[in-house]
């Protein structure tokens, strides 16, 4: 609950920082204005920026789902996992505990006084 909450609220941070495809026209065409870029390659240069940007936003997504997930509480199937494998090492702790208080006992009887 809490993770997918904190990757929606990154998610949304990251959809502010995006560039709209507005912008990207806005910026090549003043590129063309200052001769920086041809007319004639300017559509494929809004469209390699914008493919580029949505690349990169798409590592970002990724990276962000990566490192919530890291952080995401363990499931309850997880749990249950962790205290089966805590109940049967308790058992053994047990047990051993047991043959060391025989075998101390033992000891006690074999020893003369």
């Amino acid at each position: 609950m809490v993770s997918r909450w904190l990757e929606r609220s990154l998610l949304f941070g990251l959809g502010l920082l995006t560039v709209t495809r507005e912008k990207v026209v806005q910026l090549v065409d003043k590129l063309v204005e200052e001769g920086e870029v041809r007319v004639e390659e300017a559509p494929k240069v809004v469209e390699k920026l914008i493919a580029r940007g949505e690349e990169e936003r798409e590592a970002l997504r990724k990276l962000i789902r990566d490192e919530v997930a890291r952080w995401a509480p363990p499931s309850r199937q997880d749990m249950e996992a962790l205290k089966q494998k805590v109940d049967e090492l308790t058992a053994r702790v047990e047990e051993l505990a047991r043959a060391r208080g025989r075998k101390a006992a033992q000891e006690a009887t074999e020893q003369p006084d």
